[in-house]
Order: C-alpha cells, then structure tokens, then sequence
C-alpha cells in the first residue's frame, strides 16, 4: 500500500507540473548590421593657368666682407672685486656692467682718472672701446680691478707696451686685504677701550 501511496503522489506531482501555464519566451530585437559608408571622395583640383609674370632682372648685391673684429680679454682683482674686461678697437667708450663708466662711478673723477691711468701712459686714449664685467668689492675697489684687467687686456693687444705698463706695477695685483678680526678684539688690531674702575 505504502508503495501505491507514493506512485499515487507522484503523478500528482507531474500532473501538477503539466497544469502549470509555461512561460513565454520573449523575443528580443536582432541589430541590423549597418555597412560602414566611405567617406565622400574630395572634389578634384581644378588647375587655374595664371599668365606667368615677367621676370624681373634684379643685380646681386655685393656682400660686405665680415669683419672679424679683435677682442682681448683679461681679468683684473682688487681685494674682493673682480673685473672681466674685453677690449678691442674703438673710439674710447668704457661700458660698466651695461653703464657708461662715469654713471657707474658716480660721478668721481678721481675714480675715472683711476680707469684711464693705462690709456694715458701709453698714449692710446680714444683708440680703444671696453666692455667690463665687475662684481664684488665697493666702488673704489672695483675702479682698482678694471685699471688692472685694462692694463692687462693692452699688454695682450699690444706686446710692446707690456714694460711701460710693467714699471709702473698696473700688471701686478695689489695683495693687501682687510685683516680678519681677532677673538677678544673689536676688529682685526682694536682693543676695546680700557676702563680701569
């Protein structure tokens, strides 16, 4: 009985299942498939004849030769300042860190003869130009340090003023500096003041 019992359940079961509504399947839209199109070919060129111009007859111009002009370099110092000098021919300007000489002296005419002192004992005042890079150092020292690289930059232009400029010491570099400061001491030698009570 026990095995009729389960039979029994069992159709019950697949009849159930065959009473069931089945679901419908849905039916999805397919893409088309969209051929890829050229794109459109460009329009031909079209050539335009152009009467031809008449042919000017212009003369070459003659190039001017370059000119390769002298520059002689040499570097002067003066305690902490260093000058960078180049000289070549001229009319005699002297151009200071982009300055005239005299507007970056201010204006000190001891400080413009100081500069000058080379040209006038070679006697070659106004037939050279110089342009001079100075760094470091105050005004006084700086005018120390172009005489010297002036100087030197006309011994190399010229060898022959090279004893005239010798015998008064402008090649030599002058070695005193500011000695450093003591322990104990307000500057390099001064003591401060004794005070006895």
């Amino acid at each position: 009985m026990a095995e009729e019992k389960k039979k029994s359940t069992r159709k019950k079961t697949t009849a159930a299942a065959k009473a069931a509504p089945r679901k419908k399947a849905v039916k999805r839209p397919v893409p088309e498939i969209v051929e890829a199109v050229p794109p459109p070919a460009p329009p031909p060129e079209v050539e335009v004849h152009r009467p031809k111009e008449a042919e000017v007859h212009r003369p070459k111009r003659a190039k001017a030769p370059k000119v390769s002009i002298a520059k002689f370099y040499a570097t002067g110092r003066r305690k902490t300042a260093i000058a960078r000098v180049y000289l070549f021919s001229g009319t005699g300007k002297i151009m200071v860190n982009r300055h005239t000489a005299d507007d970056y002296l201010c204006r000190r005419p001891v400080l413009m003869k100081t500069i000058n002192q080379p040209f006038f004992l070679t006697k070659s005042e106004g037939r050279y130009d110089v342009e001079a890079e100075v760094l470091g150092g105050g005004v006084p020292c700086q005018a120390d340090a172009l005489r010297m690289g002036i100087a030197r930059a006309l011994a190399l232009a010229d060898p022959g003023l090279r004893p005239t400029l010798r015998t008064t010491d402008m090649l030599k570099r002058d070695p005193r500096e500011k000695e450093r400061k003591k322990y104990g001491l307000k500057r390099a030698r001064r003591a401060f003041q004794y005070s006895k009570r």
